[in-house]
């Protein structure tokens, strides 16, 4: 074998070697490859759509399936992690969601220092304070959310969630900085005023509450919950004249009782507007459906008198203490009630058990000296 030979040789080993090696295949194979490939992606994208639509219908199961099976076709398929995140917290898997979260570098709320898109990166940061937020974990769930405002303030929903952790917190202060801060992208909004009502609900600010709650009742997607919290930031703000017609409305809305929670308020609402028959009215309608509430007794016991109706109001307030004989409120209500009927022997026996629960309490304390002055 002459030595040219020999290298030819060598050489087409080689390169036989490195065909081997590299994995070489024919322009057919490739061409096939390629093709299947392409029709994986395509399918994948086409799965992770219907899995997005049947998300958004409700159909989580559906939608798990979908992603599934996109998944399958291309694991490493781009943007997917949010809406997995989401199908597994829909799911109730949130250690599940919280682990793959955990695969992801954290945000810092630099956008330039991002791996991916700043927007995908908010949503990732938002989900990671929704699963922080089901584990109690509130302090890391605001730090998570307010990361996600920085990187896409646009987004309200990130906004809305960082002002619901702050309030859980405790913090309505730092809640109104953080919405004045966007306000100029969301004051427009339903529900920006409505983020804005709960901060000042929060203060005890019930006037700046209303008015925040008046701005989301004009939408015109606002439904009975919004309305039932505007009459109670009104009435808690002592805006009677204005709760009241909210409240009749919102009453003879609901005809399955919804709203029945709101008739004591109602009736309160007209004591203190000094409309003691309409009071009166209501508290007879909660008192007949709420028999044993102690509450309800009280609130009509008043309601009468205001009426004009003191022996009416001495027989229902008998009639609260009866269902807790020990509590203070229904002993007073009583003393005072029998004192301004001029049952003094009543009154006396009521007082007298106050006092050895409340040696304080001004009532009793003035009908026992009443009593012993004589007057």
């Amino acid at each position: 074998m002459t030595p040219g030979t020999a290298s030819c040789r060598a050489a087409l080993s080689t390169l036989a070697g490195l065909f081997l090696l590299t994995g070489c295949q024919t322009p057919q194979q490739q061409a096939r490859e390629l093709a299947a490939r392409r029709w994986n992606q395509a399918r994948a994208q086409v799965k992770v759509r219907l899995a997005a639509d049947q998300f958004s219908a409700g159909n989580v199961r559906a939608a798990a399936n979908e992603l599934n099976e996109a998944l399958q076709l291309q694991p490493e398929y781009p943007g997917v992690l949010p809406l997995r995140v989401r199908v597994l917290l829909a799911e109730g898997r949130v250690t599940e969601a919280a682990d793959l979260l955990q695969q992801v570098p954290r945000a810092l709320g630099d956008v330039t220092a991002q791996s991916g898109p700043a927007n995908e990166q908010a949503e990732l940061e938002y989900l990671r304070g929704v699963v922080r937020q089901q584990q109690q974990r509130w302090e890391e769930a605001l730090e998570a959310y307010l990361v996600a405002v920085r990187l896409a303030p646009e987004e309200f929903a990130y906004v809305a969630a960082a002002v619901q952790a702050q309030l859980q917190l405790g913090q309505p202060l730092a809640a109104l900085e953080l919405l004045q801060s966007c306000a100029g992208q969301h004051e427009w909004t339903g529900a920006y005023r409505a983020a804005q009502a709960e901060c000042y609900e929060q203060l005890g600010d019930w006037a700046a509450a209303a008015a925040a709650w008046r701005a989301v009742a004009d939408t015109p997607d606002a439904d009975g919950a919004i309305r039932e919290r505007l009459a109670l930031a009104l009435y808690r703000a002592g805006q009677y004249e204005e709760a009241i017609p909210i409240l009749l409305m919102l009453l003879n809305e609901q005809s399955d009782r919804r709203a029945e929670p709101l008739r004591p308020v109602l009736a309160e609402a007209y004591l203190a507007t000094g409309r003691a028959a309409a009071a009166r009215d209501q508290a007879q309608v909660i008192a007949r459906s709420q028999p044993e509430n102690v509450q309800a007794q009280r609130l009509l016991a008043r309601a009468l008198a205001a009426a004009g109706d003191l022996r009416g109001a001495v027989r229902v307030a008998q009639h609260a203490l009866r269902l807790n004989p020990h509590d203070p409120t229904s002993l007073e209500l009583l003393a005072a009630l029998a004192w301004r009927a001029g049952q003094r022997d009543l009154a006396a026996t009521a007082a007298s058990a106050l006092l050895l629960i409340d040696p304080d309490n001004s009532i009793a304390g003035e009908i026992r000296q009443r009593l012993g002055s004589g007057n």
